[in-house]
């Protein structure tokens, strides 16, 4: 899964390639980009809680890219759509969480299939401890990489800093995605981030990620691919 700055700045990047007014409420719109990792607010977590935010149950990571797997995750991202298109009034909120989704399908099916043969050639496997603290933390300096340099980083901290929060039904709760949301201004923006390189995830590979996924998701979003419109 994407780190949370690496979201927030596709959001904007899909903002950029937009109509202009298309996205009436940014701060939602940004909140609602964070928000299907809010699950890690939830008193007695477990990650099968965060397969279910994302929509994701009984799909991992390492068979994603099946066709049965790519198909049943499509058919719940095509439900949630259509649910979302009657939810006027936090619209620009649910858009920012299929735009999470979406990132994230894009990330596992590129970088971490990429990560994991890299790993596989320093003969560490995918449940291997190993695995996840290398990737955790290539995504925790990329992440901290895109604070540092991405020139819109501030725009996307005001909004996030002036937002009111929503629940998703039983879902999320609204103190789940508000604790979430302090917890991003707080890691990210409140005080200087230690900066490191990434070893096996480069950062101009995250860069070109991001605009990989900005343009996919536009496309996908706007009706022109296997989703219903809703941008």
């Amino acid at each position: 899964m994407a780190g949370l700055a690496t979201h927030l700045i596709v959001a904007r990047e899909v903002i950029g390639l937009l109509p202009e007014e298309t996205i009436h409420n940014i701060g939602q719109y940004y909140a609602g980009s964070i928000a299907p990792d809010a699950i890690h607010a939830r008193e007695g977590f477990v990650r099968a809680d965060k397969k279910h935010t994302h929509l994701r149950d009984n799909i991992p990571d390492d068979v994603f890219h099946e066709k049965e797997n790519l198909q049943l995750f499509h058919e719940r991202i095509t439900k949630l759509i259509l649910h979302c298109r009657e939810e006027k009034e936090n619209l620009d909120f649910f858009r920012g969480y299929l735009v999470h989704l979406l990132t994230d399908e894009l990330f596992v099916l590129s970088i971490r299939r990429e990560f994991t043969e890299k790993m596989k050639e320093l003969g560490i496997a995918s449940e291997d401890k190993e695995y996840y603290v290398n990737i955790v933390t290539d995504m925790n300096r990329n992440d901290f990489l895109l604070v540092e340099n991405y020139e819109g980083i501030e725009e996307i901290k005001n909004h996030l800093e002036k937002v009111e929060d929503v629940a998703i039904g039983e879902l999320l709760s609204k103190d789940e995605i508000h604790a979430s949301r302090d917890w991003v201004i707080n890691r990210y923006f409140s005080k200087p981030n230690q900066v490191e390189q990434p070893v096996y995830i480069s950062y101009s590979r995250m860069l070109e990620f991001v605009h990989m996924a900005a343009e996919d998701i536009v496309f996908r979003l706007s009706g022109r691919g296997n989703l219903p419109k809703l941008l």
